[in-house]
């Protein structure tokens, strides 16, 4: 994909979790790559997708009720960004 990614305007990037993997961390590690927008929207590069590969993807631990908040935020921001394809890909924070 590295050799791929100039060709086909992607930027590759991975995560890494681990059991001590927490939302707000998984969420600092997304938004790092996005460019924002304007005030509370977020998106991919101009011209440009990213891919994103997750490593170790059930290793969070869960909460008292089962649940993976990290794993939940991923789901979440998959959502919205397909909900958002049709204009570019944003990810609006409200």
């Amino acid at each position: 994909l590295n050799n791929q990614s100039e060709r086909l305007s992607l930027v590759p990037f991975t995560i890494n979790f681990s059991a001590q993997t927490s939302s707000p961390r998984t969420q600092e590690m997304l938004e790092l790559k996005f460019d924002k927008r304007r005030k509370g929207v977020i998106g991919a590069p101009i011209n440009k997708k990213l891919v994103c590969f997750v490593d170790d993807v059930n290793m969070p631990a869960r909460e008292e009720y089962g649940a993976q908040p990290p794993i939940e935020l991923l789901r979440l921001l998959i959502d919205k960004v397909e909900y958002y394809r049709d204009w570019g890909g944003v990810w609006d924070r409200k």
